[in-house]
């Protein structure tokens, strides 16, 4: 829990932190996509729930809900009834938090409100309604899918598009899977705004949320446009080489389940003969107020919330009462096993998943469940670690160990391993888990497991205050659908303490060998090619001649990480001026050895410390064809290997009781760290950050996983269409100078690479310090940074100056066009247009930037998504560069028909050609500024880090605080954002990558 939080943390920092790169560039975790199995729609993880009945928060609260008082003057819809005050539920339920209001309003519909402050000045709302595919008529029917792009297509009051201009003209952004999503179990809508009474955003939003829940117009006419966008997403998602993997992976987690055959998205056969009254049947029988609840989290007391939930909801007749389906199903104890293959697999790998049983998370008892599933995973994860490192077992990568949920019935243990010998590495993976069942968990298991539990959870307990609102509407829309936890944190924390010092080894060990006893186990080979992988009789085989042996050692803890060296003073220090008026306390600290640490206080998210260091080079300071092994393998290598003397068990035991991670980092132009810890570990934090600069390692285990993904990259270049895109991209812009942007190193480097030489391309980039610039931003005090700016930053070894290099060729007159063809199991075609400017960065340009991007997303999705009917993504991404040259880029992408991409094109081109021309009109830059005024409002720790990072580029009466670029936003007139499109969007100068069929 706490090592995925640091790393999510840490992922949002450098995504940031490496703006320098290409645009174009995968995501690097798109090289680990195997190793996801969550579900394929957009949900939120939902825990499980019980079998066979499901508790909603309506249903929950049933028994303690008090009869309305008879209301006068034919009040009485309007009147709700509600949960007890001190958030007491029925006998055996979890407490709710008495910070959040549940009531019923007469007509059955349940509603959750809270007033909130952060980030303050703004309103989450949710409409959750409890059916998906699983409440469908028939299998594969997708009609709740559907039924949820139908409602964007319009309502009584908004018909056609106008919803989506009111939303816009509250500054709410629309587009795919921002505001809604469908899965097995629920759809669930979602809004959130800033408050703005000028523009009555509140009252607009409530009212379209409830126009969702009863007035969807569900036209035949709108029915036939919108199939052919539904029929596309099912292209993206389905008719690729991804899709036909996960087609896989559902089919076997859903046999013999309820779900079998239910995919959200259904099937093209049904998708073409889709009705509006099939729509309709669905929408008037699942989406009556019983089945729905109404969440609202803001900036508002927490009585005009009721009051708005009134107004809007109590006059929706109350309908019939539908019978919700059993999501049960009895676990599997056979073993199941399947491959899948796809010519786009890049790379093989090996799944394995065991169920788990069903609880119900609305319980004293499920949840004591839950937590107990969990501490065994963690103790698995741990011992699996172990053993990796110790030789028991013969997969190339790290271990990985978590229990998920596919579906609300459905939760799994679930792990995946590449290997060399795969039959080798399931027997000695089954057998290491074997092992575990036969010896039995020890007392420094569950000691270990409690530590990182209740680190965590003192952590989230600290951070509870600030808790945004998106979080606590999330949270509220789950537990009406799904069940959960919605109590004080300092209750949970109580809770589960409590179970962390009754709960006995012996019931844990007795617990996982039921588990391992009662559900078979599900394997899937995924491969490019059915040779490639094990068959279904050789998973068989390797998992029959498993068989429990001896344990690996328990490590010796480290009891720190490193000595303290000794402090030393700064050469200058000092506030930061330019931040005064809108930060509580910014300040600075030069050190002789050349590097700066900036801190500025924030309360924004409290007990959460977010880091950035940066110093100049990057790639651009190697040689030419280091690039992937800088970026992808040096770090990789080293973040997976120990530091100094100790090893990576040791270094995750000791973060166990520390909440800290840091991630260091290669881009183009910057090389440098992005971290995060709580208030407590921000110690460590910079004491990770020193050792990853002074005693960087990288061990032979970790060496031979990151020479295997560089031949998957390589095997990605060749076989993914988003590498390949990325590619052909790159070859068209840098033409000779392709070779220092190459993504994929060839396979005669890969051969002769070494550990030593991973090190040596780290160590160049990571030596010392010359230019090093750290960024603090958090709920820390001053003299805390300061202490640990003179310990761990201004003891680092000093280097040569240097700096980067600038290896962009010109950008290619005219046009250039380059193809992908797509593989025979692709039928997801597409098309990116890439413009690029010269453009200094200011914050002028960025709000210009901002609101150009705005306008360009609304015109694709009007007029190509919406009005062509034939694309079901189709957008616009606008950005600013400043390294090695200030910039600014534009990708305007769409998806499609295949016969129908060249209408797609002629439409996008149009649009390109009138925004160049100026042909913008005042409404749409009004409510473009409307939408990016929103994203000023609400500010982030991130938005900050992004600030004082803007340092090492620009004076500090430039910077892009959140009041300077209202400011701008503000001074913006719609000729400067018309100057700016006839700067970028030259119809007759620009790159066009186009996916094809063969």
């Amino acid at each position: 829990m706490k090592k995925l939080l640091i790393l999510l943390l840490s992922a949002a920092l450098i995504a940031a932190a490496c703006s320098d790169s290409e645009s174009h560039v995968p995501v690097t975790g798109a090289i680990d996509a195997g190793e996801a199995t969550a579900a394929e729609e957009p949900a939120p993880t939902v825990e499980a729930t019980a079998a066979p009945t499901v508790a909603s928060g309506a249903e929950g609260e049933a028994d303690e809900v008090a009869d309305p008082e008879p209301a006068e003057d034919g009040e009485a819809i309007c009147q709700s009834a509600e949960v007890a005050a001190d958030g007491a539920q029925g006998e055996g339920l979890l407490p709710v938090d008495p910070d959040v209001k549940i009531g019923t309003l007469a007509n059955g519909l349940t509603y959750y409100v809270r007033s909130n402050d952060s980030p303050g000045g703004a309103l989450s709302l949710r409409l959750a309604v409890d059916a998906g595919s699983l409440n469908e008529p028939i299998q594969g029917a997708g009609y709740a899918h559907f039924l949820e792009h139908m409602l964007f297509n319009g309502t009584e009051k908004y018909p056609g598009n106008e919803i989506t201009d009111a939303l816009q003209s509250i500054g709410v952004e629309f587009g795919p899977d921002i505001n809604a999503y469908t899965s097995y179990d629920e759809t669930v809508y979602m809004l959130d705004l800033v408050i703005d009474e000028e523009e009555d955003s509140v009252a607009t939003a409530f009212d379209v949320l409830a126009q969702w829940a009863h007035a969807a117009t569900i036209t035949p006419e709108d029915v036939e446009e919108e199939r052919g966008i539904i029929r596309d997403e099912y292209r993206l998602r389905e008719e690729t080489g991804d899709g036909i993997v996960h087609q896989v992976f559902d089919e076997m987690y859903v046999r013999d389940t309820p779900y079998e055959a239910r995919s959200p998205i259904g099937t093209v056969e049904v998708i073409e003969a889709t009705t509006a009254e099939d729509l309709r049947d669905f929408y008037e029988t699942w989406y009556v107020p019983s089945n729905m609840a109404v969440v609202a989290v803001g900036d508002l007391p927490i009585e005009t919330l009721e009051d708005l939930v009134e107004e809007h909801f109590c006059d929706i007749e109350a309908g019939d009462a539908p019978n919700a389906p059993d999501s049960w199903s009895a676990l599997n104890p056979v073993p199941t096993f399947d491959i899948a293959t796809s010519p786009e697999q890049s790379y093989t790998y090996l799944s394995l998943d065991i169920r788990l049983p069903s609880w119900d998370p609305s319980t004293v008892a499920g949840d004591r469940e839950l937590w107990t599933e969990e501490i065994i995973s963690i103790m698995v994860g741990n011992r699996l670690q172990d053993g990796y490192e110790q030789g028991f077992l013969s997969q190339i990568d790290p271990t990985h160990w978590s229990a998920f949920s596919y579906t609300r019935g459905l939760r799994y243990y679930g792990t995946n391993l590449r290997a060399e010998d795969f039959s080798a590495a399931l027997t000695d993976y089954w057998s290491l888990l074997l092992s575990l069942a036969e010896h039995g968990f020890a007392e420094a298991d569950l000691q270990r497991a409690a530590d990182t539990i209740r680190a965590d959870l003192q952590s989230a307990v600290e951070a509870a205050p600030t808790i945004q609102d998106r979080q606590h509407a999330g949270r509220y829309a789950s537990h009406f659908l799904g069940g959960g936890d919605i109590g004080a944190l300092e209750d949970t924390a109580a809770r589960v303490d409590a179970l962390l010092e009754e709960i006995q080894i012996g019931d844990l060990t007795e617990r996982y060998r039921d588990i391992l006893d009662e559900s078979g186990v599900i394997l899937i080979a995924v491969g490019a090619d059915p040779s490639d992988i094990p068959s279904v009789e050789e998973m068989q085989a390797a998992l029959d001649a498993a068989e429990p042996g001896e344990l690996p050692a328990q490590p010796t803890e480290a009891t720190e990480l490193l000595s303290a060296p000794e402090p030393v003073e700064p050469v200058s220090e000092g506030p930061i001026e330019a931040l005064a008026d809108e930060m509580d306390d910014a300040y600075e600290w030069v050190f002789a050895n050349g590097a700066r640490v900036a801190y500025a206080y924030s309360d924004i998210a409290e007990n959460e410390i977010s880091l950035r260091a940066t110093s100049w080079g990057g790639w651009s300071a190697l040689e030419e064809g280091d690039r992937p092994l800088a970026q992808y393998l040096a770090t990789r290598a080293v973040v997976n290997s120990g530091l100094g003397d100790l090893s990576p068990s040791q270094i995750s035991r000791y973060l166990d009781n520390h909440n800290a991670g840091v991630q260091p980092h290669i881009a183009e132009t910057t090389e440098g760290f992005s971290g995060a810890s709580d208030t407590a570990g921000v110690e460590t934090m910079f004491q990770l950050m020193h050792l990853y600069i002074t005693q960087p390692r990288v061990d032979e285990q970790a060496f031979a996983e990151a020479a295997d993904i560089g031949d998957i990259i390589l095997s990605l270049s060749q076989s993914d269409p988003d590498w390949q895109e990325a590619l052909a991209f790159l070859e068209a812009r840098h033409g000779e100078a392709f070779g220092w942007f190459n993504l994929a190193a060839p396979q005669e480097r890969l051969d002769s690479l070494t550990a030593e030489d991973l090190l040596d391309i780290y160590r160049q980039r990571f030596g010392g310090v010359d230019d090093l610039e750290v960024i603090v931003v958090g709920d820390v005090d001053r003299d805390t940074v300061g202490q640990m700016a003179r310990t761990y930053v201004g003891t680092l070894p000093a280097r040569q100056a240097d700096s980067y290099a600038n290896r962009r060729a010109a950008e290619p007159e005219g046009i250039v066009r380059r193809e992908v063809v797509l593989g025979p199991d692709n039928q997801a075609t597409s098309v990116t247009y890439t413009f690029e400017a010269p453009l200094g960065v200011s914050p002028a340009t960025q709000v210009a930037t901002r609101v150009l991007n705005v306008i360009m997303d609304t015109r694709l999705v009007e007029d190509v998504r919406e009005d062509l009917g034939d694309t079901y993504a189709a957008s616009a991404s606008i950005g600013q560069a400043i390294t090695p040259e200030p910039r600014v880029t534009a990708d305007v992408s769409a998806s499609g028909d295949p016969e129908q991409m060249a209408g797609i094109e002629a439409e996008m081109g149009r649009i390109v050609a009138e925004v160049h021309a100026g042909e913008i009109s005042a409404e749409e830059f009004e409510q473009a500024r409307s939408v990016a005024g929103d994203d000023y409002e609400l500010v982030a720790n991130s938005d900050w880090i992004g600030v004082l990072s803007r340092r090492a580029y620009v004076g500090d009466d430039e910077l892009p605080t959140p009041g300077r670029l209202i400011e701008e936003l503000e001074a913006l007139e719609l000729a400067d954002v018309q100057d700016l499109a006839a700067l970028l969007f030259d119809p007759d100068q620009h790159i066009q990558i186009v996916r094809v069929l063969p």
